[in-house]
């Protein structure tokens, strides 16, 4: 179990170090030059790639590594645990820890910028992670292959057993496989670079050349700039961005005569055989509807990361769901514990919801894996067509604000603004009069300050709830500390972006009332092993210490769906 958890460790702390390559401080207002040379291996119709086009500047990469140490440091401590037990014999049988201390050692025993550098690796320096039909290469530009080399072969003296060394037409490479493994792990060398795969050993006749680069593909992610120039579009930096073509993928295995199955044989043939033509082709219309996935930095500074994700979604789709949003103001930006919104036209969601059941019940699905769906468009159809009431029809958002919470008291006793935005708040107020005895008194309609409402009437107590009623919306402030923000809550500014859902919350105190709420209610989290506690409330600690506002963004365009998430650090 330690080693395992080391083995996450090392990988986990590479995966980081590494992301402050793929992150800049502007948006691209134009098509970038192509400076990777690593995409000259990456064929423009490969079926995912995610690369920088430019090496970050290494004021940005020695920001985040400073910013970082401390969970470094943490990491550290739990591999100079699993040295001491390797030390006192608890591991020496396994080949994979005699492998981890190993490279433990050649990165001089704990994880740093130095270690890496110092066996050829660098932070600033190239990558490409990209697909051969579906099986992935990974190629990571190295600042000395020289040294790479040299440390690889310290590595195997140390454990005295050699990596099986193959060779191509005087190129060397690694190959990692059982005869029960259908795939192999393939490492090489090359010229400024790393390459490692995992493919099919049958298809070495027709992979290998291309990926020990003996090779090349007649139309590149170099020689089109490709990435340049859905950048330019999508407003990506070049230091870090990609997509995942999902209808690319998904026929790789729909697709009787694909080479991937054709690669992997008759034993993936097999487990395909419940799809017949008329399941393929069923579900490559579903995936049409959404065919690409791409994904980029949009922003970096010293204490600020966004990231932006795009669905691609078929036109008609796009613009219906484009038409669902209301212009429900979004989520509060400040200093707030959190804040959300959702801006949904209710009327129109159902009616929506509607159409789309009731074309499936119309035309069902043929494919009896299918057949399920067709089962849940008829309940959903036969649910929609029950009248709803005119005041849920009329809802368009709801909107809420927590400025802080003490996790020492009641949860009655918390502070926070809520509005639920709705077509004509006149008729919402008048249902509720009939609904609720006695509150047609409070005559909302003619006030202009927020009104206090009985506690008989919420049958709540020791809460304190005031409403206002606005143009637009009806608002509460829970409790009386934000009560004179209310009214300008309810007025934000409204959006015209398609942003249908936002939230934004301060990363670092959410984590302090969870950890108060688990204490308090005494849920036992923990996995009985005394080394993982100390770790996760280390990590806790040093994570809090450095996390700021977190911001996730949601909206429908006559393009599809479109994600940003934006983090800020102390």
């Amino acid at each position: 179990m330690k080693f395992t958890r080391t083995l996450v460790l090392i990988t986990c702390a590479t995966l980081l170090v590494t992301a402050c390559n793929k992150d800049s401080d502007e948006t691209v207002a134009a098509v970038s030059e192509n400076t990777n040379p690593l995409l000259a291996h990456v064929p423009t119709d490969t079926a995912y790639v995610f690369a920088n086009i430019e090496t970050a500047p290494q004021d940005i990469i020695d920001t985040y590594v400073t910013r970082f140490q401390p969970v470094m440091d943490v990491m550290s401590d739990q591999i100079r645990q699993f040295q001491t037990d390797y030390q006192t014999g608890e591991l020496q049988d396994s080949p994979l820890a005699q492998l981890a201390m190993a490279v433990l050692d050649e990165l001089g025993g704990s994880l740093s910028v130095e270690g890496l550098n110092n066996i050829g690796i660098s932070l600033q320096a190239h990558h490409a992670i990209y697909a051969t039909g579906v099986f992935p290469v990974i190629r990571l530009g190295l600042d000395d292959e020289q040294r790479l080399r040299d440390a690889i072969a310290r590595i195997e003296t140390k454990m005295g057993t050699a990596l099986p060394l193959k060779d191509l037409n005087g190129t060397s490479y690694w190959r990692i496989a059982e005869d029960q493994m259908p795939v192999g792990i393939y490492m090489a060398i090359l010229e400024g670079q790393f390459a490692l795969s995992v493919f099919p050993v049958s298809a070495e006749d027709s992979m290998l050349a291309a990926f020990l680069g003996q090779e090349m593909p007649s139309q590149s992610m170099a020689s089109s700039n490709a990435l340049s120039i859905m950048n330019n579009k999508k407003a990506y930096s070049p230091y870090g961005s990609g997509y995942l073509d999902i209808q690319k993928i998904s026929s790789e295995f729909l697709d009787p005569e694909s080479s991937t199955r054709t690669l992997l044989g008759p034993e993936l043939n097999a487990k395909m055989t419940y799809l017949d033509d008329v399941c393929v082709a069923e579900i490559k219309s579903m995936i049409a509807k959404a065919p690409r996935m791409t994904s980029g930095v949009t922003r970096l500074t010293d204490n600020e990361l966004a990231m932006r994700y795009d669905l691609e979604i078929e036109n008609t789709l796009a613009n219906g769901l484009a038409a669902l949003v209301s212009n429900t103001p979004p989520a509060d930006t400040g200093d707030h514990l959190v804040s959300a919104s959702l801006a949904l036209n209710i009327g129109k969601l159902r009616n929506f919801l509607l159409e789309k059941a009731t074309e499936i019940y119309t035309s069902p699905y043929q494919c009896a894996t299918l057949q399920n769906l067709n089962v849940q468009a008829e309940q959903l159809m036969n649910q929609l067509n029950i009248p709803m009431p005119p005041m849920i029809n009329n809802l368009m958002g709801l909107r809420v604000r927590m400025d802080d919470f003490d996790p020492a008291i009641d949860i009655t006793q918390a502070d926070g603004l809520l509005a639920l935005h709705v077509d004509k708040p006149e008729m919402f107020v008048g249902m509720a009069s009939m609904m609720v005895p006695g509150f047609e008194e409070l005559d909302l309609a003619n006030q202009s300050e927020p009104v206090k409402i009985p506690a008989q009437m919420l049958h709540m107590q020791g809460v304190d709830v005031y409403a206002l009623l606005g143009k637009t919306s009806i608002g509460a402030s829970i409790g009386e500390q934000y009560v004179n923000d209310l009214e300008g809550f309810m007025s934000a500014k409204t959006q015209d972006d398609g942003t249908f859902f936002s939230i934004s919350h301060d990363m670092a105190k959410q984590m302090e009332i969870q950890e108060a709420l688990t204490a308090k209610y005494q849920l036992d989290v923990t996995d009985n092993n005394t080394a993982a506690t100390e770790y996760s409330e280390a990590m806790k600690k040093v994570y809090a210490d450095m996390l700021g506002q977190s911001r996730l963004e949601m909206r429908f365009t006559t393009d599809g769906l479109q994600i940003d998430n934006n983090i800020k650090f102390k």
